[in-house]
């Protein structure tokens, strides 16, 4: 499961700051390792958002994570931008 964290913080930057959305290069999107995600969640220090179909998300999902479908996430950018802590979204 948390073999692939694919889009981490920069998909919450690209949320909460539309000018961020412009990602250049896949080598520009800043990552997160599972291990620094685990250390991140077991601190309380993250949100955790996934971005899959609501099917793949019941099959089995981070704990914690919210479920929003990337379809979904421009929708809720607004709640999103609330969060006082980083945002990591996983897809896989």
């Amino acid at each position: 499961m948390l073999t692939r964290v694919c889009l981490a913080i920069a998909l919450a930057a690209a949320v909460c700051a539309p000018a961020a959305a412009q990602v250049t290069s896949e080598s520009s999107v800043p990552r997160i390792s599972v291990a620094d995600l685990k250390k991140a969640l077991d601190a309380g220090q993250v949100t955790v958002i996934d971005v899959r179909d609501a099917e793949s998300y019941a099959n089995g999902h981070i704990p914690g994570a919210i479920m929003i479908p990337l379809g979904d996430l421009e929708a809720k950018a607004g709640s999103l931008k609330q969060s006082k802590k980083p945002l990591v979204a996983y897809c896989g």
